[in-house]
């Protein structure tokens, strides 16, 4: 055989051998939930696929068989060809040019584009590789049978704890406000998909910090204490010393019930406070408040001031929303501009705008309308000031010395009412 015809079924084979391991990290890899949606709304791809996800031993029987084929061929081929050129090292010729070739070609790099596109190529390539299944057919069957009996009588019950494994980014994908399920309604996406973040959500986001707080002095008479406790209605009251930075415990407002309403310290019924930095995260938290059967920490800053509270209800709202009680004002933080726009809260959130007007405010190292806006101008604003986004304009409409009250977000063309209220992310 001349070396041309040689080039060309070696080529041949490796390409072939390609083929068969590329589909076989990309079955793995391929976004299962999502086939299986297409599959179920009628597409005849997705179908194929999901026929052979539902195989897998005849499919991974398929591929070695295949894989096998084209290794033995373009080697017995190759060495062929370089036993005619020398008889004395034709097979070590063979051994060094081949197998590298073999390895690199038919092996690392077709793996490495089929994990990383597998979504793209596994549905053009169904149809040769269910055709491949079906002339392996006789001889995977086989291996399949023995292959599952194997496996089962083996591995029985880790075989049954794999099939029940579902991996984050599936879930993550099925949460998806784009993923179309019957059984999952936006809130119940939203809520998980919460769940989700609580690994990443730290305290500081959360929590409601120090310029927001109630608090007591540890001065107070509890007398004082009742009234606090009547205006705020909280039922647990950061004690701070002299200064709110220094908070050094916590009064539950339920001790009191049974004390006099007079002018005797408040002292003896103030709690120790439990202590936490601005970078803990929240699952981490709540798991610890509830071992402690706690329901506020203090965030304190490097310094050991206080910079902010947290209590098991601002954790809870971060998975299911906010939480109304009967001591809670309804909010309205959107308001109609008569001039064209919208009015808000400086303290309003950028998510819970953009999902409200339907736009994109930047977010960064704020929270809030009024965050944004300061970053921008780098100063505590003026009424009047403006911020140019793109087709949006905010306006500072109220604001005092030390924060922003309200804004007016408008833009050229007219906004869009508000969305219906949701759960908040």
């Amino acid at each position: 055989m001349d070396l041309p015809s040689t080039l060309i079924l070696v080529s041949l084979f490796i390409l072939l051998e390609g083929f068969f391991s590329g589909c076989e990290i990309g079955l793995i890899s391929i976004n299962r939930f999502q086939i299986k949606q297409e599959a179920e709304e009628g597409d005849e791809t997705s179908q194929k696929v999901q026929t052979l996800l539902e195989s897998p031993e005849r499919f991974f029987s398929t591929t070695s068989v295949g894989t096998n084929i084209a290794v033995v061929t373009s080697t017995a081929v190759f060495t062929a060809w370089c036993l005619n050129i020398s008889e004395s090292w034709g097979d070590l010729m063979a051994t060094i040019i081949i197998s590298p070739l073999i390895l690199f070609a038919g092996e690392i790099v077709p793996k490495i584009i089929f994990q990383a596109r597998a979504d793209t190529l596994i549905p053009l390539l169904i149809r040769p590789l269910s055709l491949f299944t079906v002339i392996f057919g006789p001889v995977t069957d086989i291996f399949a049978g023995i292959h599952s009996r194997l496996f089962s009588w083996l591995f029985k019950s880790e075989s049954q704890t794999r099939k029940s494994m579902v991996s984050r980014d599936q879930l993550v994908h099925v949460i998806h406000p784009n993923f179309e399920h019957a059984e999952l309604d936006t809130i119940e996406k939203k809520m998980i998909h919460r769940i989700f973040n609580l690994g990443e959500t730290t305290v500081e986001q959360c929590m409601v910090p120090q310029v927001q707080m109630f608090a007591i002095s540890d001065t107070a008479t509890l007398a004082e204490a009742h009234n606090i406790a009547n205006e705020s209605g909280f039922s647990r009251l950061p004690v701070f010393h002299e200064r709110m930075f220094n908070t050094i415990g916590i009064l539950n407002t339920f001790d009191l019930l049974a004390a006099p309403n007079d002018n005797s310290p408040i002292t003896p019924f103030i709690r120790p406070a439990y202590y936490i930095p601005p970078n803990k995260k929240v699952d981490d938290l709540l798991r610890e408040l509830q071992q402690r059967s706690l329901h506020m920490a203090c965030v304190v800053d490097e310094y050991g001031g206080c910079i902010g509270i947290v209590t098991v209800e601002d954790l809870l709202e971060e998975i299911v929303g906010d939480i109304e009680d009967e001591y809670d004002e309804p909010e309205d933080n959107i308001e109609t501009y008569s001039a064209g726009g919208y009015i808000v809260e400086g303290e309003a959130e950028i998510q819970s705008i953009n999902e409200a007007l339907k736009i994109e405010l930047p977010t960064g190292d704020y929270e809030t309308v009024g965050g944004l806006i300061i970053d921008r101008l780098e100063k505590i604003p003026m009424p009047g000031d403006q911020v140019d986004l793109g087709e949006l304009r905010l306006t500072v409409r109220e604001a005092s010395k030390r924060k922003i009250n309200t804004v007016i977000i408008a833009k050229l063309e007219p906004l869009g009412p508000p969305a219906p209220p949701e759960l908040s992310q």
